[in-house]
């Protein structure tokens, strides 16, 4: 059996030891030290640790009081949480095509589809290919903001800037999935004060502080709501977790990058198969595997891929071709999207496999090819 994904946490090392010896469970000193970790790494002033990318997202776009009837643009083809939390809040979804190569949101697409409506873009970092914001950036009006997805990258640089430089937000995820993990997490990264003091109280039921920090120096600091907010911090439990990962980011990303040429070399062989284009970033992530075949044949290989015991998905199709959203906004212009939803599968892919496996990846879908089972 060859796993779709394995996480990277040593299942020898007790992480919580520190965490249950101490005071705090929940939100306290360890998110604090991750949240400084993140600061350093991103070089942003500040950060907040909640418990999912999906609640740091609806945080933010409360923060920014998004209203019914103001526009976000997102790539079509990119996982539905971009479009629930915009339609959550009440704000209206925007969707931009993607380039036919890289798979990342089409620039010009999203310049076409700006209007005097339009407050948010959220452009993601889609497989860990680096969307070039400083590019949006400097063709757009300043009072619109730019949330960057970073859920699947966790380094990188583009025009010589780490991630979110060019970003008013920047958004990570720490799903089980992810190449960092707690399980369930997420974190968002700005140098706005005053927007990241509300996401820290919407993001905590509206209070005006956390738990831990209304005892300090043996004295009580009374805590009060100024606004509504919900439950989306993260626990020092998970927190815990996050650290070392963090601190050891760069020799597992460089692990992956070999395991990603790797694969692709012997890929490269096959015809029938489409990658995303690469851009040229610094160091970047690489956090899935996706290829792209025929999408006559995409669900066929699936299946004799999984007959074999080798682990497959397809991660994102058009979230215009989804029921809700197909119904809902009726959007007939994102072909490059619909596209690529059709025909795109991920490999497994992790820090973890091993060399035979890579082998016979490759030689189950040559052998698919090659004797056209399809």
């Amino acid at each position: 059996m060859i796993s779709f994904y394995k996480h990277n946490l040593n299942k020898n090392k007790n992480y919580l030891n520190k965490t249950i010896s101490g005071q705090y469970l929940t939100s306290g000193p360890m998110c604090e030290k991750v949240e400084s970790l993140l600061k350093k790494k991103f070089s942003k002033k500040f950060a907040y640790l909640t418990n999912s990318w999906t609640n740091a997202a609806i945080a933010i776009l409360l923060a920014l009081k998004i209203k019914k009837g103001d526009e976000i643009i997102i790539p079509a083809c990119t996982f539905v949480a971009c479009a629930n939390v915009i339609e959550m809040i009440g704000g209206k979804v925007i969707f931009a095509d993607i380039d036919a190569k890289t798979k990342l949101m089409d620039i010009n697409d999203c310049l076409n589809k700006i209007t005097n409506k339009t407050k948010v873009i959220m452009p993601v970092h889609l497989y860990g290919n680096l969307f070039p914001t400083f590019k949006l950036k400097k063709k757009i009006r300043k009072n619109i903001f730019i949330i960057e997805d970073s859920a699947h990258a966790f380094s990188g640089e583009y025009n010589n800037k780490p991630l979110g430089f060019y970003s008013d937000f920047l958004i990570f995820s720490f799903y089980a999935t992810k190449s960092i993990t707690c399980g369930e997490g997420g974190a968002v990264l700005s140098n706005n004060k005053k927007t990241m003091e509300k996401i820290r109280s919407i993001a905590n039921n509206g209070m005006s502080k956390p738990a831990f920090k209304r005892f300090e120096n043996n004295k009580y600091k009374p805590w009060d709501v100024e606004s509504f907010g919900f439950k989306a911090n993260l626990s020092d439990i998970n927190a815990c977790l996050l650290k070392d990962q963090i601190l050891g980011y760069k020799k597992l990303s460089n692990k992956k990058k070999k395991i990603y040429f790797k694969l692709k070399k012997k890929l490269s062989n096959l015809k029938q198969i489409e990658f995303p284009s690469n851009l040229r970033n610094n160091d970047r992530d690489f956090y899935l595997f996706p290829i792209g075949v025929n999408r006559k044949i995409r669900n066929r290989l699936i299946e004799h891929l999984t007959s074999k015991k080798i682990f497959v998905t397809v991660n994102f199709k058009s979230i215009t071709n989804l029921s809700f959203y197909k119904k809902k906004y009726k959007v007939k212009n994102c072909l490059n999207s619909i596209k690529w939803g059709e025909e795109t599968l991920s490999l497994p892919f992790h820090a973890k496999i091993k060399e035979k496996e890579i082998n016979t990846i490759y030689k189950e879908i040559n052998f698919f090819f090659k004797n056209q089972i399809y």
